[in-house]
C-alpha cells in the first residue's frame, strides 16, 4: 500500500471465509476468528465518489453477502492504517462475534406503507367550540371571541391526528407481523412524513432459508393492510448493524 492511499473497510466477516476467493481489489485483514476485507483508496478519491461508485460499492458488499455473513460497512469507512482496523477488531471482538451470531445466514427485507390519510377533523369533533364573548363587548367578525383559543384548537387538532396516525402505523406493523410468524429474527421500524402523508418503514432479519415464505406470507392478503406498500429486498443487513457501524466510523 503506497503512502497516498489508506484502507477502506467494506465489511466484517468470520475468519476463514467460506468463499475459496476474496472478490478483485479486496484484501483480508484477520485476527482471532474476525476478518476485516478492506480495499486501498485514495481519500480525495472516496470524497469525490459519485452515484455510479455508490452502486458499485452496494452491488460488491451484495455479492459478498451471497456466500458469508458479515457486518456491512457504509461506504467511506476509510482508517488511518491496518493497524488500526486490526486495533478495532481487537478492542469489539466479543460484541462483532455476537453480531455475526445474530446475522447468521439472514438476509433483510424492508417495506414501506405510504398510510392513507386520516378524515379531516374540525373543531366540533375535537370537543372544541369558541365562547360567547364577554357581556359588554362587542366582538368583531374577524376577531377570536377568546384570545389564544384558535391557536390552542390548532395544536390539539394537531396532536389528535399524529397520535392518529401513530396508531394507524402501529395497527398496520401488527397485521404484517402476524402475516409473517416465525419467518423473521429481528424487526425494526420507522415513522414519519414525507409530502405530508405518513410514511412506515419497517425492516426484517430474515433466515435466508425462509425468505419465500417470508415474501408470499407478505402478500398473501394485501388488502389487510391500509395504504400502499413496496416490498424490497433481499439485502445485507444494513439496519441491524445498529451502532456498530457509528462506533468502527469513529475510527477514521
Amino acid at each position: 500500500m503506497t503512502t497516498t492511499t489508506r484502507p477502506m473497510l467494506h465489511c466484517i466477516l468470520r475468519d476463514p471465509p467460506r468463499a475459496p476467493a476474496l472478490p478483485a481489489g479486496l484484501r483480508m485483514l484477520a485476527l482471532d476468528h474476525l476478518g476485516a476485507l478492506v480495499a486501498d483508496v485514495e481519500p480525495d478519491a472516496i470524497r469525490r465518489a459519485d452515484s455510479d461508485r455508490l452502486t458499485a460499492y452496494a452491488d460488491l458488499i451484495a455479492r459478498i453477502h451471497q456466500t458469508e455473513t458479515l457486518i456491512p460497512m457504509r461506504f467511506g469507512c476509510v482508517l488511518a492504517s491496518d493497524q488500526a482496523i486490526l486495533t478495532l477488531l481487537d478492542k469489539h471482538r466479543d460484541r462483532l462475534l455476537t453480531l455475526l451470531d445474530h446475522l447468521a445466514d439472514c438476509v433483510e427485507f424492508g417495506v414501506r406503507l405510504m398510510l392513507p390519510d386520516p378524515p379531516a377533523t374540525t373543531l366540533a369533533a375535537t370537543g372544541s367550540r369558541p365562547a360567547p364573548p364577554h357581556s359588554g363587548a362587542q366582538a368583531r367578525p374577524d376577531q377570536d371571541p377568546r384570545p389564544g383559543h384558535g391557536h390552542l384548537a390548532a395544536i390539539r387538532q394537531r396532536l389528535n391526528g399524529e397520535a392518529q396516525a401513530i396508531a394507524r402505523a402501529q395497527a398496520a406493523k401488527g397485521t404484517l407481523e402476524r402475516a409473517v410468524p416465525g419467518l423473521f429474527r429481528e424487526l425494526r421500524e420507522e415513522f414519519g412524513q414525507i409530502g405530508g402523508h405518513s410514511l412506515l418503514s419497517l425492516y426484517f432479519l430474515v433466515p435466508r432459508e425462509v425468505s419465500a415464505r417470508f415474501v408470499a406470507g407478505l402478500q398473501q392478503d394485501q388488502s389487510a393492510v391500509p395504504g400502499t406498500g413496496l416490498i424490497t429486498g433481499p439485502w445485507p443487513p444494513y439496519n441491524f448493524v445498529g451502532a456498530i457501524d457509528d462506533d468502527l466510523r469513529s475510527f477514521t
